[in-house]
């Protein structure tokens, strides 16, 4: 009896950072050699009646009296739980506890499985981009559990606004343990905004009765955008690089001279190239990222690049693109490389070819077009 009690206790608590109006959530709390497991008793009930010590509510309300019901019920589960683990003879320890208490529950009640279940719901319907920074998210939240809370999962339903605002802490570096970038506050905002859509799901589906992120107010940094100057494109376009370098940034300055992003230049096709009632040669796509068509004349600089790409495009080809695309990362370590070579110390990566003043005389040859 002794050794049980070192090993294994049950705690129930109100969850006062839940409170709304004079009501708070009932939360049990089982541990395990150390480890804790959280359940919600999915009750709530007046504060004032609630004594702590004693562990129940101490007036005769119909709301009290239903509470302590509530706990009598979960700690005879608890045990009939312990009692199915002795009788298979498995190890009482936190993973199995919470497999056998959890036993009949919907399959996503943890944030592994709910992440999992995006994937099954929402995936499909993003990029696959997007699915990896999910993907990095889940790994990150988890890593949080584990550091936090000494658990390789944690459940849906146990995930308050005190969890949201730690996790929030801990991508930015409070309590992180070993190697890993730490976020900045806008990089942190972003994992919350994938959590938040997850934990969504959990909200429409009755998993959760409401959602904790929706809790963390923070604002985003203004963050700068670098841009360049028409002399550090000159740099650019004159630097004597080899050849692989020399293709990645005539791709790099087509962007400069279009405004075309990363991706829509990775799907860009010979069937965008169209020739405009002005009989020059006009882009025509619609933008991954908004849907939104596009139409954009091809100016001479772009136009000279682009008939540069020619031997790329073989003849017959089904799906040919017209740029031969690297991967976003290994594009930007390589533009590191060519702006140093050219001299230009500004932070370049191929988003910045969208910012980029346009010089006076390529704006006029532009009118000229229309006016012809």
């Amino acid at each position: 009896m002794n050794e049980k009690k070192k090993t294994f206790s049950v705690r129930f608590w109100m969850r006062r950072t839940r409170t709304q109006g004079n009501v708070s959530p009932l939360f049990c709390r089982v541990t395990i050699c150390g480890q804790r497991y959280e359940i919600n008793a999915n009750f709530c009930a007046p504060l004032k009646g609630w004594d702590a010590k004693a562990q129940r509510f101490t007036g005769r309300s119909a709301e009290e009296k239903n509470a302590n019901r509530v706990m009598n019920d979960m700690r005879i589960k608890i045990e009939d739980t312990l009692n199915k683990l002795r009788k298979k003879e498995a190890e009482i320890n936190l993973k199995n506890f919470r497999l056998a208490f959890e036993d009949g529950k919907n399959d996503y009640s943890t944030v592994s499985a709910l992440f999992e279940y995006h994937r099954i719901i929402d995936g499909k319907n993003l990029e696959p981009s997007t699915n990896l920074l999910y993907d990095v998210t889940e790994r990150l939240l988890l890593r949080f559990v584990k550091t936090r809370y000494r658990l390789s999962d944690y459940m849906v339903d146990a995930i308050d606004k005190a969890f949201v605002m730690e996790f929030y802490a801990f991508l930015q570096g409070f309590r992180r343990e070993g190697k890993g970038r730490v976020c900045t506050v806008n990089g942190a905002m972003k994992h919350m905004q994938r959590l938040k859509r997850v934990m969504n799901l959990a909200l429409q589906n009755d998993w959760i009765a409401s959602n904790p992120v929706c809790t963390l107010h923070v604002k985003r940094n203004k963050v700068e955008r670098g841009y360049l100057e028409q002399e550090e494109v000159e740099k650019i376009r004159k630097a004597v690089l080899p050849p692989s370098h020399a293709v990645l940034r005539d791709m790099f300055l087509f962007a400069v001279y279009t405004g075309i992003s990363y991706v829509d230049m990775v799907n860009m096709t010979p069937e965008n190239i169209t020739i405009g009632i002005d009989r020059t040669r006009w882009i025509h796509f619609n933008r991954q990222k908004t849907g939104l068509r596009v139409s954009l004349p091809l100016l001479p600089p772009a136009e000279e690049i682009l008939d540069g790409f020619e031997c790329y495009r073989p003849e017959g080809e089904e799906n040919r693109k017209i740029f031969p695309m690297l991967t976003n990362q290994a594009t930007n370590r390589y533009l590191k490389d060519i702006a140093r070579v050219a001299g230009v110390k500004k932070n370049i990566t191929f988003h910045v070819a969208r910012h980029y003043e346009l010089s006076l005389s390529l704006k006029l040859n532009s009118l000229q077009r229309f006016v012809s």
